[in-house]
């Protein structure tokens, strides 16, 4: 989710540090003989509790899959699947749920995330195209010092990296590991014991909805069952901060995640040599190593750890955060718990998420949230009023937070600058002398009177310290390039005095002295012209942001904040009821200020319900670059962005313009491409329909989830039975069976008899993937699920 970082504020020290614990993992043996003996999942669960229904996001899962490899520059897609078998395997043992394992992939995701998944797939496959221009020329500079490159480095033929671009509905990969997890299911309930005692429902690709929003979806209906257990324990799998948002939103749900551990990015090989501990800039070619007769060269690999995984516990998140409310003293009312959760969902989800671009004021690692709160709670105690209400906002509310949060705008971008600026001082502070601001040539010069002596020269400001800035010291700090041999604890101490003042003192002596021009103490913003902590911040923003014209300014921003309202309520109902509208969207790259809302009064309308999401092969086009399309598109789909007679080739830029947007981190680039119409790709695609293969006909149709259920079920016997007995109710499909009160899940079943990819009882189950046999007299019954 689009917070990034929310985790590591979630859990530091400083807030609620006791929510997250280390699984307890048993592992596998042998016995006495090196035979192999599997876990048995049956028995107890190691970590003293037992869990009652698992739920995997599967992206987690294929995407860490994808990444996690040793030589990750040779991992084919066998090797993947294999991977997320044993990942599987891996969070099942640890979890050992009792009665239901829920898989789920990203379907077809809402039109508000067609941006975000379009920025990021465009941002890569130009960084990409980049990087190797930049590998070809490091290789020639190799070559031409006469280093060594891999035997393979100019061969045709090299194994391509595993593109992540296919991780997407309607690509042939994403067909293939949908049949290759139905047959890892089947495979686990024929053969092992813990599987068979629970039931399990798979949901692939081309059922719309984003993996988490269908296993929170799936959870709140069975919650609102009249017979519902409210002590089912729920485990979800994922590392997004989506997953902590959306348990804490199951109410009083006994919720716990279970996720990686999180470490630093672990190291990766050279792009050239493939080996460890440097990378391509800096890389000299392969260094041969004699190892034995033939002379090989040696590849140096690093050891990698074995992800450890935590248990966050959100029940006891819920308690805490309520009790830090309790404690405080101005409380004049009952609090409501559910809305109060439901309030700190919503200010969670004004600082990120990715269906809108967060406020310009608003970030996480400058503790935001408890800005945002300290708000909240003077305007509750205020009005006795919540910013929600069942699951859609208080507008009324929302305005009045918002136009408070605003008023400390403007001191916000302030602060912020002077920050950036303390911090850009103290690293000039701490490089080396021959690094420092204050060395450079052009400097040396400019650092005393002319014609006056070196050492007796100390400006006022030093003469009234007593520490040790002596006249040599002082010469360290003017002239480091004329004291090489002074005393390094000097000069430490000279930098421990400027360091110790306030940055504005500072700033002030350093001018004095010439050390530091205004050019050289402005923060890092070269890369946005945009200087909010200036006078006129509003105006440029929006004149350098949007491109509008001073005399249109207030009109155009109050335009912006109102769609950005509605884009508010549509994303706390999304993550409170479900999707509100699979057409909605925001149609800017940029966010407006909370100030903006101060002139503005939220207007509520109803969002599109009877609109329907793209399908598979619909969205891939909307959101793949064109660089990379060619072989996952259909062939006669992909002249339609190739081809510069196309009427949609403006939606497939091959340069753009990106922008940091005042952020730090690559990865936080805004993409400024073109929305795509959805009404003009529809009108185009008309008539490329019926040129599709039946393949591709296939991997393009929606479909529903899937149920499992082995023979030794304890329910087994009764769900055939009345499945082969239902007179065909008309509900969902023909012949659908109602198995709430057969099954205790929520949902309607039916049989499909078109079905080839579920295998009827006591059939043979095909292996899709080397390394696997095939399942013979297959015990596991398969019907279509909807629930």
């Amino acid at each position: 989710m689009g917070i990034p970082g929310f985790f590591k504020w979630l859990t530091n020290k400083d807030n609620y540090p006791n929510i997250k614990r280390f699984c307890i993992e048993d592992e596998p043996s042998y016995d006495e003989y090196g035979v192999y003996q599997p876990l048995d999942e049956t028995k107890k669960n190691p970590n003293n509790i037992e869990f009652d229904n698992l739920y995997l996001d599967m992206n987690e899962i294929i995407y860490a899959s994808a990444r996690s490899s040793n030589d990750s520059e040779t991992k084919n897609e066998d090797d993947i699947i294999l991977s997320i078998f044993n990942c599987i395997d891996r969070i099942f043992s640890i979890v050992r749920p009792r009665k239901l394992l829920y898989m789920a992939i990203d379907g077809v995701a809402p039109r508000a995330k067609l941006n975000n998944q379009r920025t990021k797939r465009f941002l890569q496959a130009k960084d990409t195209i980049e990087k190797n221009k930049q590998i070809e020329r490091r290789k020639h500079e190799i070559l031409a010092n006469g280093g060594l490159l891999p035997k393979d480095h100019n061969q045709k033929e090299q194994i391509k990296p595993f593109d992540e671009n296919c991780i997407t509905p309607g690509t042939p990969f994403m067909s293939k590991l949908s049949d290759c997890l139905l047959y890892y299911i089947y495979n686990r309930m024929n053969k092992n014991p813990a599987w068979q005692s629970i039931i399990v429902i798979f949901s692939n690709a081309n059922e719309p909805g984003e993996g988490e929003h269908k296993i929170i979806d799936f959870i709140r209906r069975q919650c609102q069952q009249p017979d519902y257990n409210k002590n089912t324990h729920h485990v979800l799998y994922g590392t997004d901060a989506d997953l902590i948002i959306l348990g804490l939103a199951l109410s009083e749900c006994p919720v716990t995640i279970i996720r990686d551990e999180f470490r630093p990015t672990e190291p990766r090989p050279c792009e050239i040599c493939r080996l460890f501990g440097h990378d391509m800039t800096t890389c000299k070619g392969i260094t041969k190593e004699k190892k034995g007769q033939h002379n090989e060269l040696l590849s140096h690999k690093v050891n990698y750890v074995k992800t450890k995984y935590i248990f966050v516990d959100l029940s006891l998140l819920r308690d805490e955060l309520y009790q830090s409310l309790e404690a405080d003293k101005q409380l004049s009312f009952t609090w409501d718990r559910k809305n109060f959760l439901d309030d700190w969902i919503f200010i969670c989800l004004l600082v990120g998420n990715d269906f809108l671009p967060n406020l310009p004021s608003c970030e996480i690692h400058e503790d935001v949230i408890k800005l945002l709160m300290n708000i909240y709670k003077e305007n509750v105690f205020k009005s006795k009023c919540y910013l929600t209400q069942n699951g859609m906002l208080n507008l009324t509310q929302v305005e009045i937070f918002l136009r408070d949060f605003g008023k400390m705008e403007e001191r916000i971008f302030k602060n912020r600058h002077e920050i950036n600026q303390q911090k850009e001082l103290e690293q000039n502070l701490n490089q080396p002398n021959s690094n420092r601001i204050f060395s450079i040539d052009k400097f040396k010069h400019e650092l005393v009177p002319k014609g006056a002596p070196l050492l007796p020269f100390i400006p006022k400001w030093a003469q009234k310290h007593s520490s040790p800035l002596d006249n040599n010291s002082t010469s360290i700090v003017m002239h480091p390039d004329r004291t090489q041999d002074a005393d390094s604890s000097t000069t430490s101490s000279s930098i421990s005095l400027l360091k110790n003042q306030s940055y504005n003192e500072t700033k002030q002596k350093l001018s004095d002295l010439s050390l530091i021009t205004n050019q050289q103490i402005e923060d890092n913003t070269s890369d946005d012209n945009v200087r909010l902590w200036e006078d006129d911040w509003h105006e440029q923003y929006y004149t350098k942001k949007f491109d509008v014209d001073q005399m249109n300014l207030e009109e155009f921003s109050l335009q912006v904040a109102q769609e950005y309202g509605q884009g508010l309520r549509w994303i706390f109902q999304y993550y409170s009821q479900g999707v509100p509208s699979w057409d909605w969207y925001y149609p800017y790259h940029y966010a407006p200020f909370a100030t903006d809302f101060s002139k503005i009064k939220i207007i509520s309308y109803y969002f599109n319900e009877d609109s329907k999401p793209f399908k598979p092969l619909e969205q891939l086009i909307s959101i793949i670059p064109l660089q990379c399309s060619k072989e996952y598109l259909p062939n006669e789909w992909y002249s339609l962005i190739s081809k510069e007679d196309s009427q949609i080739i403006d939606f497939y830029p091959l340069n753009f313009n990106t922008d940091l947007n005042g952020k730090r981190f690559e990865s936080q680039r805004i993409a400024l491409i073109p929305f795509v119409d959805e009404k003009r790709l529809h009108r185009v695609l008309e008539n490329h329909y019926s040129l599709l293969t039946s393949e591709e006909e296939e991997r393009n149709k929606p479909e529903n989830a899937r149920l499992f259920i082995h023979s030794k079920h304890s329910y087994y016997s009764r769900l055939k039975k009345e499945l082969h007995a239902n007179n065909g109710q008309k509900a969902i499909h023909e012949n659908s069976l109602n198995i709430t009160k057969i099954i205790g899940i929520c949902g309607y079943i039916w049989q499909d008899s078109n079905d080839d990819k579920i295998i009827p009882v006591n059939k043979t189950v095909k292996a899709p993937i080397s390394n696997y046999d095939k399942i013979i007299n297959n015990q596991v019954m398969c019907v279509q699920y909807c629930n």
